[in-house]
């Protein structure tokens, strides 16, 4: 290794080489910055990425900060919104429940409105109905429906019996003033008897109920005329004779 020269023997290149310093000359622009070689490389450009990465971390917390500040400050302009609105409404409300009457000069009197003198109504008489009130409290029963006249007589004659049949005459009468053509007798047993065999006039018979038409030669039935029917019959626990007859419909009496 070399002697190192003094302090005097090392030329101003050699001192500017060392310390990185730049010359200028005077009343003249700056001479350009020396060559270095640690200006170069990977482990410059690693330095400059790590530089730009620190800038951007200082102006990311710096943005953070502003936008704290910001939010923070629009909470408060906002409470401070409620609380101003909150009051002025209290306000409003509480003079809007103490109304307070003008103050009129004390030397003027206030002018009244005079009432308007209204016509008295006339009085309309009120008519109370009476209604009479019945001695008594119960209803009178309704007398039962008066009952039609009849219009024909038949008369139900039994002529013989034995110990399970019997032979009868029908009579029969018409009472109206009309003419009955033709004619039809309905009855019914009441002891379940059967009709057998009948003449002058056409039998039939459903359960207890008999019917007789007439025939072709004794179908006109004049007021006050009569014609008669027969029939036999048999029975099984007696024999009684039928009382209810009717004549195209109407009621007969039993003769």
């Amino acid at each position: 290794m070399g002697r190192r020269r003094d302090d005097d023997e090392i030329s101003v290149a050699e001192l500017l080489r060392e310390t990185g310093a730049t010359p200028r000359s005077l009343g003249g622009p700056p001479a350009a910055a020396p060559f270095r070689e640690e200006d170069t490389g990977d482990g410059y450009r690693e330095r400059l990425e790590q530089r730009a990465r620190e800038a951007a971390a200082g102006q990311q917390r710096a943005g953070r900060r502003i936008r704290w500040i910001s939010a923070f400050a629009g909470a408060v302009v906002v409470l401070g919104s409620l609380v101003v609105i909150a009051v002025t409404s209290g306000g409003a409300q509480q003079r809007q429940a103490t109304p307070q009457d003008p103050l009129a000069p004390a030397t003027t009197p206030r002018p009244t409105t005079p009432a308007l003198s209204r016509p008295s109504p006339t009085p309309i008489p009120s008519v109370l109905r009476q209604t009479s009130t019945p001695a008594s409290t119960s209803a009178a029963p309704k007398p039962p429906p008066p009952v039609a006249a009849s219009t024909c007589v038949v008369r139900f004659a039994v002529r013989d019996q034995w110990n399970d049949g019997f032979t009868a005459d029908v009579t029969i009468t018409n009472k109206s003033d009309q003419t009955l053509s033709p004619w039809t007798l309905t009855w019914t047993f009441t002891a379940g008897q059967r009709v057998t065999h009948g003449w002058d006039g056409k039998y039939g018979q459903s359960g207890s109920r008999v019917t007789v038409n007439a025939e072709s030669y004794n179908g006109v039935l004049a007021p006050g005329a009569t014609v008669s029917t027969g029939l036999n019959g048999a029975f099984d626990h007696g024999n009684p004779a039928p009382t209810a007859f009717t004549l195209n419909g109407a009621r007969c009496d039993a003769g």
